[in-house]
């Protein structure tokens, strides 16, 4: 089949990206001070760790999400990539308008932190692509009967 390369790859995506969310998260939620130099590779600001683990904490539900959404179908893991794409592009942005003020390294590629969540950000956009491409969407998987009710007019039989 010309799809068993591609398939699912926004399902795995999304699968690694929350499992990486609800780690992530789960350590920003209890033990910001550990994490934000791991990470950021630079010590967290002195009484900056209420708006860490609340970002944990959004970080774990979300990952959660994701990773729930391994079990829903193609259609609503579409529109839950949506979601992830415009979380990560937004994270993006934030970083390169308000890094300095949080007292965290200013956005670059070459930072690994920062050049993962742009990978990721990259493999969803292309998740999202091949999803909508998948068989079921464009075109008639094998074996199914279509995906819409059928317009043909039932009439019954004396």
């Amino acid at each position: 089949h010309p799809h068993a390369r591609t398939m699912g790859l926004l399902k795995h995506t999304l699968t690694f990206i929350g499992t990486l969310f609800t780690v992530v998260g789960g350590a920003f939620m209890f033990a910001p001070a550990d994490v934000v130099p791991a990470v950021y590779g630079q010590a967290m600001k002195a009484g900056s760790a209420y708006p860490w683990t609340r970002s944990g904490t959004f970080e774990l539900a979300f990952g959660a999400l994701l990773v729930m959404s391994r079990s829903w179908g193609a259609e609503e893991r579409f529109k839950i990539g949506i979601v992830t794409l415009v979380t990560l592009i937004g994270l993006i942005y934030d970083v390169t308008q308000h890094a300095a003020s949080s007292g965290i390294n200013k956005f670059a590629l070459a930072d690994p932190s920062y050049a993962l969540v742009t990978a990721l950000a990259v493999v969803v956009a292309a998740g999202l692509v091949v999803n909508k491409m998948e068989p079921g969407i464009f075109e008639k998987d094998k074996g199914s009967k279509g995906t819409r009710k059928s317009t043909r007019v039932r009439t019954k039989r004396a």
